[in-house]
Formats: structure tokens, C-alpha cells, sequence
């Protein structure tokens, strides 16, 4: 995570941009407005808070202690767990239904390959 307290924010308005802009030029200009608004709020809600809020300061890239580092890799590791636990789910919900279960496959796929390659590069850097 990026230490510049600026580049989330900043991020977040380009995130903005590329959800709106698509829109916006298929005609459906209150839609793409409407996608820019919602990230620029959370750009803006970030700018706000992260000085009354620990959490909003590590979501805005305030990483500054060991604490703060632990809890975002710790956030980290919870939210690879759900994300893995959703993938193996909906490869199963498929299987059940009768329906192609290849997209969950592919993405069971590529987060089993990125933790074996993650455990083998972390383990010999040290």
C-alpha cells in the first residue's frame, strides 16, 4: 500500500472516470454521472474523515506504524478467505444447478496459483 496520502483519493476519481465516462457516451448520461458521483463521494468521504478515523486514514493509504501495516494485512488475509470460501461456493451452486461452473473454476484457479507462487516467492525472499 502506497504511503502518499493523496493517491487513493486521486485513485478513486480516475476509477470514477473510467465507470462514467462508458456511459456517458452510450447516452446514459445520469447513469455515468451517477457512477462518478458515488466514487468522488468516496474520495470526498475519505478527505473528510481520515483525520477523525484511524480506519479511514488506513483506507486513504495512512499506513504509518507496524499496527496500522498488521491490521491492513490482517484485513487482507480475512478478505481472502471470504473471497475464496464465495468462489468455492459458487463453483459448487453451479455444479448443483446444472450450469456451467467454468468461471468460478478459472478464478478458483488463479487464486490457488497466486498463493502457491506468493508462498513460494515470501518464502525464499525471507
Amino acid at each position: 500500500m502506497t504511503t502518499n496520502r493523496w493517491f487513493i483519493t486521486a485513485f478513486s476519481l480516475v476509477l470514477g472516470l473510467l465507470l462514467g465516462v462508458p456511459f456517458m457516451l452510450r447516452g446514459q448520461v445520469v447513469l455515468g454521472l451517477a457512477l462518478f458521483g458515488v466514487m468522488a463521494g468516496y474520495a470526498a468521504f475519505l478527505v473528510l474523515t481520515r483525520k477523525a478515523s484511524e480506519t479511514t486514514a488506513m483506507l486513504s493509504g495512512e499506513l504509518g506504524d507496524e499496527r496500522r501495516k498488521l491490521n491492513e494485512l490482517r484485513a487482507r488475509g480475512a478478505t481472502a478467505h471470504v473471497l475464496s470460501m464465495v468462489v468455492v461456493g459458487g463453483f459448487f451452486v453451479r455444479v448443483w444447478r446444472g450450469e456451467d461452473p467454468m468461471p468460478f473454476a478459472l478464478l478458483g484457479a488463479v487464486a490457488g496459483v497466486s498463493y502457491v507462487a506468493a508462498l513460494v516467492y515470501f518464502s525464499r525472499r525471507g
